[in-house]
């Protein structure tokens, strides 16, 4: 069984390889005689393509996948335009991420989250114009690749091991942008998107083993955390660690070692935030107030929707914002159901209940923390969509090494551990600085 199904993709690569090899070195001969840098370009794509698709290894898939989902779309060179919709070399290179682990994908793996991402992504479709449609496949396309990743990787691989680095990476790149009014800025977007990554990297550094590592990470979580004044990304962090005091000691969770974090840590986290983030925001006020004047405006544009299905994705009549100090509603909730209305936010709530059934308890604390921030970014492209995408991959994951666990007498499933480098993940034209603050709800 195993054999045969493995034929034909074997018989495909080899051929792909073939013809990279020849059609390279045809290239190759043609550049030398012409002397052109496009030449050079296209044979470099014709032998890079077919190796990333048919030999990457899978940590170098996480990495690609991390980085293109984790960068906000202003640091990819821009390739074309669909429908009015610029469609940049992140979003290519994060769908020929797909494609390489659907390809190599080792089962047909079936899961109700799939199928209610699946109707989610045709929902949206569906209810839009065609710009419409590419700004949804364009916010929503995290998910497509966690889910096509999640069927990829071995059952239990350890996604978040290797995700954290480029977390870590993206808080790194702050230097090289500039500022947002003394908040940090990076290539995920402006404070508010650095804000989560760091409260992401900062809750994997609370269930990390190794003490080096440990220390690393939380440290450039907290001191992300501090540079961005990220006040939703605090309370991220606080839900994501109010998550991990849910892990049991005992069972088959205690033989994963997994780091519970203590009750008490988040007291600590709690006392300290209520206490300094006035400090670092004195506009703390200004901005609950914004948030709520925003909010208030839901009521406006959803009368003038379609209750049941939405406007339509971006359709929406804009002159509802005019009472606000910005275009948008500062929330991808309220954004998804004033354009697909009561079906798509049920959808929407429904899958990211799914995800948290089907994750590990690790990832059941990110995807706390990230459920938390969205409240406080409009439904655009950005580093809150793509940490969801690595949700979902992680879960898939988890899901499928549950559903091959062996059942013990009682029928209770007895998980068998990983050979090998597979480790459940639960072992331990817009602006650089776009944010929820100066760009608002444009998904395009």
């Amino acid at each position: 069984m195993t054999a045969h199904r493995w034929t034909v993709p074997g018989r495909l690569r080899n051929l792909c390889l073939a013809v990279a090899i020849s059609g390279s070195a045809a290239l190759l001969s043609a550049m030398v005689a012409r002397e052109q840098t496009e030449v050079l370009g296209w044979a470099a794509l014709l032998v890079g393509v077919p190796l990333f698709v048919f030999a990457a290894p899978a940590r170098l898939i996480v990495w690609v996948m991390a980085l293109c989902v984790l960068s906000v779309t202003a640091v990819w060179p821009t390739l074309t335009s669909v429908g009015g919709v610029d469609v940049n070399a992140g979003d290519a290179l994060l769908l020929l991420t797909a494609v390489a682990a659907l390809v190599r994908a080792k089962d047909g793996t079936r899961h109700v989250l799939i199928a209610v991402i699946a109707l989610f992504v045709v929902f949206g479709v569906a209810r839009s114009e065609l710009s419409g449609a590419v700004a949804f496949l364009r916010v929503v396309e995290p998910l497509i690749a966690g889910v096509a990743v999640g069927l990829y990787l071995r059952p239990g691989t350890d996604l978040w091991r290797d995700a954290r680095w480029i977390c870590v990476l993206m808080i790194a790149t702050v230097p090289l942008v500039s500022d947002f009014d003394g908040r940090w800025a990076g290539f995920p977007g402006g404070p508010n998107e650095i804000g989560l990554v760091s409260a992401v990297v900062t809750v994997l550094g609370a269930a990390e083993r190794n003490r080096a590592v440990k220390l690393l990470l939380i440290g450039a979580g907290l001191t992300g955390l501090v540079g961005s004044r990220g006040i939703a990304a605090t309370v991220a962090l606080i839900a994501g660690l109010v998550m991990l005091t849910r892990v049991s000691r005992s069972g088959w969770l205690a033989r994963m070692r997994l780091r519970r974090v203590h009750p008490l840590v988040i007291v600590l986290f709690g006392i300290l935030a209520v206490t300094f983030v006035p400090v670092i925001r004195p506009d703390l006020s200004t901005t609950v107030d914004i948030h709520a004047a925003q909010a208030g405006v839901f009521g406006q544009l959803f009368a003038k929707t379609d209750p049941l299905v939405g406007s339509g994705w971006a359709t929406v009549d804009r002159s509802a914002f005019a009472s606000t100090p910005y275009e948008g509603l500062h929330d991808v909730y309220l954004d998804i159901a004033a354009y697909l209305g009561v079906v798509g936010i049920a959808l929407f709530a429904l899958l990211l209940w799914l995800a948290m059934r089907a994750a590990d308890p690790l990832t059941r604390a990110v995807l706390a923390g990230v459920a938390v921030w969205f409240n406080t970014t409009g439904a655009f492209p950005g580093p809150g969509w793509g940490i969801l995408g690595l949700v979902i991959a992680a879960a898939l994951c988890h899901a499928r090494l549950h559903a091959a666990e062996p059942a013990g007498p009682a029928g209770v499933p007895v998980p068998e551990l990983p050979h090998g480098r597979a480790r459940p993940s639960h072992d331990l034209p817009e602006g650089l600085a776009r944010t929820s603050e100066n760009a608002g709800v444009r998904p395009g």
